[in-house]
């Protein structure tokens, strides 16, 4: 009965790891501890994580326009600012953002991965920049330009921003 019980744990503790969207390769983390580390000047501060929870899950499940199985998100604060850390699907592939929130808004979003074959306008600053100032409750998203070619890469971008900024309003 214990040797069931302990491969059960294990099993469910990889589960809950491998559900995180923490499962980057060395070059995309190294990209990622890049960016931190630039926008925390070189301070980086250890991740937090916010675990979700029925209500935050019903939000969540509204922003992405369908069921959400994630049970927390990363996310690091310093400086008057947090990071959140977000993977959404463009087309065929996660697309991997990392969206600054300060003062109830987006201060920066930078794609930190993209992996798809097409769309790849979504990470230039003059896409980005249109984030630069939107704050949750207003009807921010019609004034993002799209991208023709690129609707599914902005989509998901729309959707990581609107997320970044509900994740932040449930902070304690």
């Amino acid at each position: 009965m214990r040797k069931i019980n302990f491969h059960w744990l294990l099993i469910t503790s990889l589960l809950m790891l491998a559900s995180t969207g923490w499962s980057y390769t060395a070059d995309e983390k190294l990209k990622i501890e890049s960016f931190l580390a630039q926008q925390f000047k070189q301070q980086t501060p250890k991740p937090a994580r916010l675990w979700v929870n029925a209500e935050i899950k019903a939000g969540i499940s509204k922003i992405l326009s369908r069921p959400s199985n994630q049970l927390n998100y990363r996310y690091w604060q310093a400086q008057g600012k947090t990071i959140w850390l977000l993977d959404e699907l463009g087309k065929e592939r996660d697309i991997t953002t990392a969206v600054v929130v300060k003062n109830n808004q987006i201060a920066a979003i930078k794609v930190i991965v993209y992996r798809e074959s097409r769309g790849g306008e979504v990470q230039v600053p003059w896409f980005t920049d249109q984030f630069v100032g939107v704050q949750s409750g207003t009807n921010w998203q019609r004034n993002i330009d799209s991208i023709s070619g690129a609707t599914l890469s902005v989509n998901a971008m729309k959707k990581q921003a609107e997320l970044a900024l509900f994740l932040n309003e449930q902070l304690p």
